[in-house]
């Protein structure tokens, strides 16, 4: 069982006379755990060796007064409350023990018990604060220090998942560029062309696919549903379906590419045309170029072809209608056919470019503001083109987010042989 004295709260009384030294602790002794000291030199050896809450010092002593004390000990027990006992006459040293000792209290001579032990109650409920406040702050410092413990360690954690991530999304996108067109079948396969593919994120969801059967090159530009992941795993499903429906057709209709491609779409990813369906599939742009033949096929899903022939942009709209789950499933692509001249140029391209958001207004580049823009730089060398095309981008979105994946492909006829 605690001793009752050592319950008490400690405080330490110091002063050279004897007999004060008795009447104080005689008259405090059962309210707290006193400690008497005659000299400032005796209260430092107490200090050492108890724990003091409250420290009540007689000014007048010799050798060192009571304030010189208070002022030496404020260092090494900045939290123990610490009083000055005076007489009136004794006006500037307590001012001086406000100013340097930094007293909580001043007591005058004679004291009175019941005024004094208010004030000792008082200043030791401000110990208590102190003390408590001492300990939340650790408490607080401790907990700051696990949660920044924690915060690191998930900061760490999220940063090693995000690397794992970005690094199977880097291969993913080594895989996706390998399916794409290489460049030397581009060279041998087009005379003359430019390819502006800028993903949004580090795969896309925007290709482009180019092949070859019975001296036709077939060349198409599509827009998948969604970017990123989710839009490059449709890219890689929709060029593995051309693929294959070139490999099993006979004679090359660029709508009937469409149509087999659409069927595979809705076939492949089950959709019924329930109407909480998600309706996924891609917007598309097909051509089929004879170039011995100078035809040209033209069938599109949603997405339209730009023809520059002597400096005038015409726009062949195609079908307001996707690759995927839609009202008239059963209804055929258009095939638009044509004859092609020498120079003549066609631009095939995704929504991205155009629906980007830019300018002093922050609005998107819009149909009109890109077909002038093609009809300024179709005379141009293509990659020069290429290169003109993606400065207005960059010059137009300035700090703003890109908003979609941006694909834009140009191709130029040779001359009338």
């Amino acid at each position: 069982m605690m001793n009752k004295k050592n319950s008490l709260p400690p405080i330490l009384y110091i002063d050279d006379e004897e007999d004060n030294l008795t009447v104080f602790y005689s008259t405090f002794r059962r309210d707290y755990q006193v400690y008497l000291a005659t000299s400032g030199q005796e209260g430092l050896e107490i200090l050492k060796n108890h724990s003091i809450h409250l420290i009540i010092a007689d000014q007048r002593m010799p050798k060192m007064t009571g304030t010189e004390f208070l002022e030496r000990i404020i260092p090494e027990y900045p939290d123990c409350i610490r009083m000055i006992l005076a007489g009136y006459s004794d006006v500037e040293a307590i001012i001086q023990a406000i100013n340097k000792g930094r007293v909580y209290s001043y007591v005058t001579k004679p004291w009175g018990k019941d005024d004094l032990k208010i004030t000792m109650d008082q200043a030791l409920q401000t110990f208590n604060l102190k003390q408590q406040n001492r300990r939340l702050f650790e408490d607080l410092k401790e907990a700051n220090l696990t949660l920044e413990k924690k915060v690191i360690e998930r900061t760490q954690k999220i940063e090693s998942q995000r690397k794992e991530i970005t690094d199977s999304i880097q291969y993913a996108s080594r895989i996706q560029s390998a399916l794409l067109p290489p460049e030397e079948e581009l060279d041998l396969l087009l005379p003359s062309y430019f390819i502006l593919n800028k993903p949004r994120n580090i795969v896309s969801g925007d290709y482009y696919w180019l092949a070859q059967k019975d001296n036709q090159v077939i060349v198409a530009v599509a827009d998948c549903t969604g970017h990123g992941v989710p839009g490059a795993f449709m890219s890689i499903l929709g060029m593995a379906f051309l693929n294959g429906i070139l490999n099993q057709t006979g004679t090359v209709r660029a709508n009937e590419i469409l149509n087999q491609l659409r069927a595979q779409v809705i076939k492949s990813l089950r959709q019924t045309g329930k109407t909480d369906e998600a309706r996924d599939g891609m917007e598309l742009v097909l051509c089929v170029v004879d170039f011995k033949a100078r035809k040209l096929q033209y069938s599109g899903a949603f997405r339209p072809l730009y023809l520059i022939r002597e400096n005038e942009l015409i726009e062949l709209k195609g079908d307001s209608m996707p690759i995927g789950i839609y009202n008239d499933e059963e209804l055929s692509f258009y095939n638009e056919e044509l004859t092609f001249k020498g120079n003549d140029i066609i631009y095939m391209f995704t929504d991205g470019y155009v629906d980007q958001l830019g300018g002093p207004q922050r609005k998107s580049f819009k149909s009109g503001k890109f077909k002038q823009l093609l009809i300024n730089i179709h005379q141009k060398p293509m990659q020069e083109q290429r290169g003109i095309l993606e400065k207005e981008y960059e010059k137009w979105r300035r700090n703003i987010e890109q908003i979609d994946d941006i694909l834009v492909m140009g191709i130029r006829f040779t001359k009338d042989p």
